[in-house]
């Protein structure tokens, strides 16, 4: 008996050791782990799920300003204003972008303050109006003009500015804004902005408001920028710009300081760098700098995006000497940033430029110049002869901007 069991054992164990592989297959593919060839359906696996990319297209402008000429333009009788038609032709372009940015150099104080221009800006409100209702979104507020209503009427600016629906950035309220850098979130991308000024026209700020405006006198440190692009860094933005109101009036090349400049600014984080206060286009350039593990970060650097708009124009001599017609033509500067949301990896993906001009003689209607090109001059009440000076002056700006080889950098399937 004994060896009728051991021969029945030994015919279950070599059973099982025969049947045991198919029977771990069973189990394995009953619970979806399969072979690592198919799925529970029995179907090959897809690809890899795409990359969630984010975008955003930040459109940035230069200085707003508004002369006595446009004041009057613009003047309906009653106290009553009407900067609109200004903004007719290049509003389209403002209202593409996620974000449009410009730098706001003159006063919305109000009407209690009077209405000036040069030297102490104050246009009545609304100029904000329209520039918001264009597309503006957010403006740049440091700048040598900052103190021309005082105190008082920076806080009443900035208060008219928000009360128009535009964000601000440069000047504040009080030390907790100061310290606090505006960042605005656009599909997931969290983009800081910040403004400083190399001076405010021999205006000092107030004693115990230092706050008040983002002041470095003639850019002799930037210790306070860089501590602002660490606290908006810290505070989760994912790309950092700055406005920077700089350099020398009137000369198409950035001073050796500027350069200096804005390769620090890169360094310390700095994404993208906007000048102004030249009030005529500089170059645009690409910084490489170099990161720890050996990769480069690009920073995108415009030295001067010259007037938005203003009644500026060539006046050779008294009472304001300006040396070039130059101060007619600006940057709008077209960026697109891209956010890898698993990786958080942030950059600029691409960048453009358009030439601007602002026809005087007909409501200081700021031109896009590659439309007044595209569809003729009648369009734009513009001459021939008027027509083809605009080709000259597009023709030297554009050298201009790309005369430290910058090129566009466009994203892949844009033309």
């Amino acid at each position: 008996m004994r060896r009728i069991h051991l021969f029945g054992l030994l015919i279950i164990l070599i059973f099982f050791a025969l049947a045991a592989p198919k029977l771990n297959l069973l189990f394995f593919n009953q619970r979806g782990a399969g072979t690592g060839r198919e799925d529970d359906s029995g179907q090959e696996p897809g690809p890899d799920p795409k990359p969630d990319l984010r975008t955003v297209r930040i459109i940035a402008g230069g200085d707003i300003t508004a002369h006595d000429i446009q004041m009057q333009q613009a003047h309906l009788g009653d106290g009553r204003y009407d900067f609109s038609p200004s903004f007719e032709y290049i509003a389209p372009y403002l209202r593409a972008a996620d974000l449009a940015v410009a730098d706001f150099e003159t006063g919305q104080a109000g009407a209690a303050y009077g209405y000036h221009a040069y030297p102490a800006f104050n246009a009545p409100l609304e100029l904000s109006r329209a520039a918001r209702e264009a597309g503006i979104d957010l403006v740049a507020t440091a700048n040598n003009h900052s103190l021309d209503m005082g105190l008082s009427g920076l806080k009443a600016t900035l208060d008219n500015l928000r009360a128009a629906g535009l964000k601000t950035f440069g000047t504040y309220k009080s030390r907790e804004e100061q310290q606090a850098p505006l960042i605005i979130e656009v599909n997931g991308i969290r983009l800081a902005f910040l403004s400083y000024t190399y001076g405010t026209n021999g205006i000092p700020v107030p004693q115990g408001h230092e706050y008040a405006v983002n002041l470095i006198e003639d850019f002799h440190t930037l210790d306070p920028i860089s501590s602002e692009i660490g606290r908006a860094r810290a505070a989760g933005a994912d790309l950092v710009a700055v406005y920077m109101h700089w350099g020398d009036m009137y000369v198409f090349e950035p001073t050796e300081r500027q350069k200096e400049i804005a390769r620090e600014l890169a360094a310390a984080g700095a994404d993208l760098i906007l000048g102004g206060h030249q009030h005529v286009i500089q170059p645009m350039e690409w910084i490489e700098i170099a990161q720890p593990d050996g990769s480069t970060r690009s920073s995108l650097v415009t030295y001067s995006m010259g007037n938005f708009i203003s009644n500026q124009h060539y006046s050779p001599g008294p009472p304001n000497f300006i040396p070039t017609p130059a101060v007619q033509y600006g940057l709008l500067v077209d960026i697109e940033i891209t956010k890898d949301m698993e990786s958080g990896e942030t950059r600029i993906s691409g960048a453009d430029y358009e030439i601007i001009w602002v026809h005087r003689l007909w409501r200081h209607r700021i031109l896009p110049l590659s439309a007044v090109f595209s569809e003729g001059p009648a369009k734009f009440n513009l001459t021939e002869a008027e027509h083809n000076e605009l080709q000259k002056g597009f023709q030297f700006n554009q050298n201009v901007v790309e005369r430290f080889g910058f090129s566009a950098n466009k994203p892949a399937g844009v033309k």
